[in-house]
Parts: C-alpha cells; structure tokens; sequence
C-alpha cells in the first residue's frame, strides 16, 4: 500500500507505519450477561471489580463485581447505542456487560495508543433496528500502526493533553458550584456589600416587579431572516436558550429586515416567552445595547426609572427560578407572559448595591468563560494532533 507516514511525528521516528485488521492485532470477544447476584453499586472488599457497559459517561461503568472476566490490559469499544465505536482502554480486571466488545493484544502494545487510534476514525453500522457493532464487523477494520516505543511516546503525550483538558473541566465545575453557593448567599442576605465609603447600605425592600419595571414584547424575526452578513444586529427568541447567559456580551446574530423593529434599550431584561418545555421560560439576559433588534416572542422588562439593574435582575431571576416557573402556564406549548411576570415578588437592595453585586457575579462569570475557552482551545489543538499523528 505505499509508504504510510503520518504528517507529524517525534523526531527520533522514521520508520514506515504498518496497517492491519484488528482482527490480526486483536483477540475478539463481547461480553454478555450477568447474575444480580454478584453485582454491587458499591465498592467492598468482596464487590472489587468494575462493570462496564456500553456507554461514554463515567466510561461505561455501570456498578461493582464478585466476578471478574478480563484481567486488564485490553481495548473496549461500545456495540451498542447512541455511543457504538466508542473505545476505551482498560488496565484493571474488570467484567463487561452488554455486548461490550473486548480488543485483547496479541502481542506487546500500548492500549492507549489503539484507544486514540480507534476513537479517530469513523465506524460506520448500517442497520434498520438497534445499531450494534459484532466482533465479526469490528475484526476487518483496518488500522494504521507503528511500533510499540512509538505507540507508547504518542500515547504519553496525548495523555498528558487529556489530563490538562481534565483539570481545566475541575476548574470550570469548582468556578460554577462557587458561584452557585456565593449566589445563595448573597440573595438570601448572609453576605452584604459596603458603599465606596465603607458604610452598609440600607436594608432590601420587597416589591412586585411591575412597580419598578414596564413589560413589552419583540416583534417578527423568524429564523429564516437571520443571516452571518446582515446589516443589523437583532436576537432571536431561541438564543435565549441557547446562546446567552445572564449577560449578553456581544450580539451573535443580524438580519437585513427593518420593518418597524422592537429595538433594544441598554439594561433591558430578554427573557423567552414561549417554549416546548417549562423549565427554559425561567432565562434571563441582560442587553447593555441599545438599537438591537428584538424578535417574537422575547418578553422585555424595562425598567421604570433609574431603580433596577438589568444584570442584578438576569441573576436573581437564574437565583429564584422556581419562582418564575411557578408563573409559566400551557400544556403542549409553554408560555410566561409580561401580565404574570409583572406580578412577581422580588425582594431587592438599593441600586447601588445591585450594580455591585451584579458586577462581582459577572466577574465570577468572566472567570468561567475564560476557563471554559482554554477548553475549547486544548480540545481544539488536541484534534489538529490527532489528525496529524495518525494516518
């Protein structure tokens, strides 16, 4: 078949690489079922052996063994399901479960470089009923190979990206539950901000946010008229969903329909109004723009005077969602109404202090948005090398 070279290698690398089924490199088999008996969701000195199943979370662990079927050292790829081709290696005994398809080496490899290998090309299943991936199918797959102290190099390395790509998720997730618990504390009054002069403000009052806030409705922009070149900025209600936080940085989308727009107001609150299921009608955006325009179904709390912080309003809104919910009415389609929200019970500080608390949650927020790119960005580099390593 010609030399096969990958585009990027280690230096110290210059052999060809070779190509084969894995059914000449592997040992093939697929786990079947097993007894309730001796299976444990928790880990004792009896129920020591990870069950794995055909799934991408956690793995595929599904619970803890008696039993064991594999004693480490192997390749599983998932045979079923929406995660079929999924591979992982495993270097524990363990029992798999399933039809969870098992790659045992023949000869001395570097399982973790067949997981990446496997995982970067693409396994097809034609079927009419449940996908599901035989032993049979999965042993005349060919794959691209090198030798083992080169399997082991581009193993290591990549490795080493998935760890970094590992802690930066931790960080992500140890950002978010802060921001969560610091949320709680803030809104239910156990942690106050001082003014510029060190002195506390004064106490929080209740209202109902039609005293402080007006109530308008977007108007047209269906799907269809949003376009990458537009001339004019504009949100659609589903980016509420989708593409905002509580803070609407920049403003994705354009259209070149201008035809007696709802335009936006700096410190107004979007929110959707509508949508198949409830639980996304309690969203809140805060746009620090103004002459955007604002589609269909996009509720706007404006407020009265100068007595509410949009931003403030975005995070208390996520913070007491419960709340909102309790507002949303239908059954097949679900709706919030400006007439409903405007009746809410908020219970708020001066605006001084909302503007503090509201810049110190967007600072968390920032924090997590820069973590959350430095994954995007690994994951990225991560996929250019494995396009690159191997052939």
């Amino acid at each position: 078949m010609g030399k096969l070279q990958p585009q990027l290698r280690f230096p110290e690398f210059n052999g060809n690489w070779k190509v084969d089924k894995l059914g000449v490199l592997f040992d093939i088999s697929a786990g079947g079922d097993i007894k309730q008996e001796f299976v444990s969701q928790n880990r004792t000195d009896i129920f020591k052996y990870p069950i794995y199943a055909n799934a991408e979370k956690n793995k595929g662990f599904y619970g803890y063994a008696s039993i064991y079927k594999i004693d480490g050292e192997v390749i599983t790829i998932a045979g079923r399901g929406v995660n079929i081709g999924i591979a992982h290696s495993r270097k524990e005994k363990f029992y798999p479960i399933v039809r969870l398809l098992v790659l045992k080496p023949k000869k001395e490899t570097s399982v973790d470089f067949f997981e990446y290998a496997i995982n970067n090309f693409d396994i097809v299943v034609e079927s009419t009923g449940v996908p599901q991936l035989t032993a049979p199918q999965i042993s005349n797959y060919e794959i691209f190979y090198t030798d083992f102290k080169e399997q082991t190099k581009i193993a290591n390395f990549l490795s080493a990206i998935d760890e970094k790509i590992n802690h930066l998720k931790e960080k992500k997730s140890l950002l978010e539950d802060y921001k969560k618990g610091i949320m709680q504390k803030i809104f239910n009054q156990e942690i106050r901000f001082k003014d510029d002069n060190g002195d506390d403000f004064e106490d929080w009052e209740i209202k109902t946010l039609g005293v402080v806030a007006d109530f308008f409705k977007g108007k047209g922009l269906p799907k269809n008229h949003i376009k990458d070149d537009g001339s004019f900025k504009c949100i659609h209600y589903g980016e509420l969903f989708t593409k905002y936080n509580e803070l609407i940085k920049n403003v994705i989308s354009k259209t070149d329909i201008y035809d007696k727009p709802f335009l936006s107001i700096a410190n107004d609150v979007l929110m959707p109004t509508s949508d198949v299921t409830p639980n996304g009608l309690a969203t809140a955006s805060c746009i620090l723009e103004d002459g955007v325009i604002l589609g269909g179904d996009v509720l706007i709390i404006r407020q009265k005077k100068k007595v509410l912080d949009g931003l403030f309003l975005s995070f208390y809104i996520a913070q007491f969602r419960e709340k909102v919910m309790k507002l949303v009415s239908g059954s097949t389609v679900y709706h919030l109404y400006g007439s409903d929200m405007k009746n809410l019970e908020i219970v708020i500080p001066c605006l001084k202090e909302q503007t503090k608390i509201a810049t110190f949650l967007s600072a968390i927020d920032d924090k997590i948005e820069l973590v959350l790119n430095q994954i995007q960005d690994t994951q990225e580099y991560k996929k250019g090398l494995l396009q690159q390593m191997f052939v």
